[in-house]
C-alpha cells in the first residue's frame, strides 16, 4: 500500500512538473511559438483532468493492482509530400520509415478504463525536397552567396509527451483488446538537414501536437509481465514553420506530415 501511495504522488508530481515547465517555456518563447501558447494552456487542462481522474480512481478502488510501467519500440511510416520546394513538380504522398521509443506509466482507473502518461523520443526523417536558406544558418555554416541548397532529407529530433485514455473492450483468457486516444505534445530539440555534412541545428521550441487513435492487445505472460502491441494513426499532427526552409511560393514553411505507428513492448506490474 505504501508503494502505491508513493507512486501515486510521483505520478501527480511528474504531471505537474510537465505542466508548469510547458507554461513557463511558452511564456519565455512568445516570439518563437506565438499562438501556440493557447495550445499550452489546453495542454494544462488535459493534465489537470488526467490528475483528477488518477486521484479519484486511486480513492475509489484499491482492490486490484493498478500500476504498470511500459517500455516500447515504435516503428512508424511517416507520410509526407515528395516535394515542398518546386512549384511545377508533380506532387504525391510518400512514406518514410522511422523508429522511436517510449516509456510510460499505465494506471488502471477500473478493470476496463485506464490512463497513461510518459515520455518518448523519435528522430522523424522526411525524405523530401525543400529549399534551405543558408543565409540564415548560424556561423560557421552561414553563407551569403545564396547557393540553392536542396537537402536529401530533413530530420526532426523530437521529445514526445503522450497522455492517453483507453478502454479494454474485450477480454479473452490472458488477452485484452483495447482502444485508446492519445494527445501528444511535441518538443523539438534540433533539426538535421542532410546537406554538406551539416550537424543538427538547435531549435528547442514546441513543434506542435498530435491526436492519435489506435487499437491494441495486451497478452499476460505471467502475474508480473504483459506483452503489449498497438497500432495508431495521427488524425491531427500540427507542425511549426521552420525559418530555415522555403519553397518557390512561400517563405518559412512547415513540413506537414502524418504517421502510422506500431508500438510493441512490455508492461511490468509494479
Amino acid at each position: 500500500m505504501k508503494k502505491v501511495v508513493i507512486l501515486n504522488q510521483l505520478f501527480i508530481s511528474s504531471m505537474s512538473y510537465i505542466l508548469f515547465s510547458t507554461v513557463a517555456m511558452a511564456k519565455k518563447n512568445k516570439s518563437l511559438i506565438g499562438s501556440r501558447i493557447q495550445v499550452a494552456y489546453k495542454f494544462k487542462k488535459c493534465i489537470l483532468i488526467l490528475v483528477l481522474l488518477n486521484s479519484s480512481g486511486f480513492v475509489n478502488g484499491q482492490k486490484f493492482k493498478k500500476w504498470q510501467l511500459s517500455f516500447q519500440l515504435q516503428p512508424e511510416l511517416t507520410f509526407h509530400k515528395n516535394d515542398f520546394a518546386f512549384r511545377w513538380k508533380e506532387k504525391y504522398t510518400k512514406a518514410t520509415f522511422n523508429l522511436g521509443l517510449s516509456s510510460s506509466l499505465h494506471y488502471n482507473l477500473t478493470d476496463r478504463l485506464f490512463v497513461e502518461g510518459g515520455l518518448g523520443f523519435i528522430s522523424r526523417r522526411l525524405k523530401t525536397k525543400v529549399f534551405l536558406d543558408q543565409s540564415l544558418l548560424p556561423p560557421p555554416y552561414y553563407d551569403s552567396v545564396l547557393i540553392l541548397y536542396v537537402p536529401k532529407s530533413v530530420s526532426f529530433r523530437t521529445l514526445q509527451i503522450p497522455l492517453s485514455i483507453g478502454v479494454n473492450f474485450l477480454r479473452k483468457k490472458n488477452i485484452d483488446f483495447f482502444a485508446k486516444g492519445t494527445y501528444i505534445y511535441n518538443f523539438l530539440f534540433n533539426t538535421k538537414y542532410e546537406v554538406n555534412n551539416y550537424p543538427g541545428f538547435k531549435k528547442e521550441y514546441w513543434q506542435g501536437y498530435s491526436i492519435n487513435v489506435g487499437l491494441g492487445t495486451d497478452y499476460q505472460l505471467n502475474k508480473k509481465v504483459t506483452l503489449t502491441n498497438s497500432i495508431s494513426y495521427s488524425l491531427v499532427n500540427t507542425v511549426a514553420r521552420d525559418f530555415f526552409l522555403y519553397s518557390q511560393d512561400e517563405r518559412y514553411i512547415a513540413l506537414t506530415h502524418t504517421f502510422l505507428q506500431l508500438s510493441t513492448g512490455i508492461k511490468i506490474r509494479i
